[in-house]
């Protein structure tokens, strides 16, 4: 009989670990400054699960138990010595940036960064390009740093980013410049600095949102621009500074008109409306803030309609307008309820009691001064229609708060009106909020 041939398999390959393998592998080909790198990179993981402990298995996993990520990177990392040996540098450049590429899709950004950050310290090297690949390394790097938390270390790379950019007409393949991109990315970094600092100095996170602004005007971008000066207004209503506030709430404004964003027309008109009340100006506040309720109700923005209608409540509140704070008020109450929202709901109904409470205030009050038969009969009625709806009726009075009899006025021969009122409020519509009764 013949002999099966067996193919020639080298023992060691199943006695040894996957990384011992690749390990020698590589030696075995010369490459020994990738060996030394993977090496490294496997240490390095590995002592970082050691220091974590139990919470080890949160991180990610040890590149050494997958075959397939060990072998990439190592044939990825190969080709980039056998470039640099050649004195290739942009293909080690190209190299690199693609084990960075593929660690980050993987998820591996510890391994990313790692690569993006040799990235940089080839593309130092290469000659020819302008410092094209330095610059697009600075970016990677600064991205990775924004990911990461470290926006102020982010903002220095991504600022060299934009200084070489902002010399040369460099494009993606896809045609958008990059000095556009360069100057959204430091928007978005001075923003979330800002941010960051807002608590500690009020004047630098101007600082920085001022820096965010001039980034989006260069970089064209003017729907950013607005709401970078919609952010600024924002600041200088914390310092106390409202007359500036409206300028950039104004600017904020034009240019969500240009874009037609009604959202956030009505973002802006709410600032203003704000920013004036800051100041003293409350004719032009509730100005405002009805202009916000009118862009709001015809965009059909139901959620912003109901803050509108709240916040010019609470303005005709305060300035005594009880008539026009019971309005809005109410139409407050009817659009939670339509959005099923329970909290704003509760908000909605207490707010409209307490306006109720106040419209009433002046007729309660003229019909105790009034020493007449008509009004203190007028007191007794209503009262005990209040009592009547307290002890257990107003739960199925429901509806709309005000459905019950305290919307009526008891005031002098308006008695029987008290009455006809009683009569309405306890054939109310059903509602999950409870009637005026349990909110007066």
């Amino acid at each position: 009989r013949e002999k099966t041939a067996l193919n020639e398999v080298d023992p060691a390959s199943y006695r040894h670990s996957v990384l011992h393998t690749t390990c020698t592998a590589l030696l075995e080909r010369g490459f020994h400054h990738s060996f030394a790198e993977l090496f490294t990179l496997v240490e390095h993981q590995r002592a970082e699960h050691r220091g974590a402990g139990p919470a080890a298995v949160l991180l990610e996993p040890l590149i050494e138990r997958d075959p397939t990520k060990l072998d990439r990177l190592s044939q990825q990392m190969a080709a980039a010595e056998e470039a640099e040996r050649v004195g290739d540098v942009e293909a080690v450049y190209m190299a690199q940036k693609g084990l960075a590429q593929l660690c980050e899709q993987s998820g591996d950004t510890w391994l990313s960064d790692h690569f993006y950050h040799r990235c940089l310290e080839t593309s130092l090297q290469v000659r020819g390009d302008h410092r094209r690949k330095e610059g697009e390394a600075h970016c990677h790097v600064g991205l990775a740093l924004e990911n990461r938390g470290d926006l102020h270390q982010a903002a220095s790379h991504l600022e060299t980013f934009y200084q070489l950019t902002r010399k040369h007409k460099w494009h993606t393949a896809s045609g958008e410049s990059l000095h556009e991109i360069a100057c959204e990315h430091l928007r978005r970094i001075y923003t979330g600095i800002a941010g960051e600092v807002h608590s500690e100095s009020a004047t630098s996170a101007i600082s920085y949102l001022k820096k965010a602004l001039e980034a989006a005007k260069e970089g064209g971008d003017s729907y950013q621009e607005g709401l970078a000066c919609h952010r600024l207004g924002n600041a200088h209503e914390g310092i106390g500074d409202p007359d500036t506030a409206i300028q950039y709430h104004k600017s904020y404004l034009e240019r969500c008109r240009y874009h037609g964003d009604d959202a956030g027309v009505g973002s802006a008109y709410e600032a203003l409306a704000r920013a004036h009340e800051s100041k003293g100006d409350i004719e032009n506040a509730v100005k405002f803030l009805e202009m916000f309720v009118n862009v709001t109700e015809k965009a059909g923005l139901k959620s912003s309609l109901a803050k509108a209608c709240s916040a010019t409540g609470s303005m005709c509140n305060a300035l005594g307008d009880y008539g026009k704070a019971v309005e809005y008020f109410g139409r407050c109450y009817e659009i939670c309820l339509e959005l099923d929202d329970t909290e704003a709901l509760h908000s909605a109904r207490v707010q409209y009691g307490i306006a109720k409470g106040h419209q009433f205030m002046d007729s309660v009050s003229d019909s105790i001064n009034d020493p007449s038969s008509d009004s203190l009969q007028a007191l007794v009625d209503w009262k005990d229609s209040r009592a009547v709806y307290g002890g257990g009726e107003a739960e199925d009075s429901g509806g709309k708060p005000g459905s019950s009899t305290s919307v009526q006025q008891p005031q002098g021969s308006d008695a029987n009106a008290v009455e006809s009122g009683d009569e309405k409020g306890s054939e109310g519509e059903k509602s999950q909020s409870g009637s005026q009764s349990d909110v007066i």
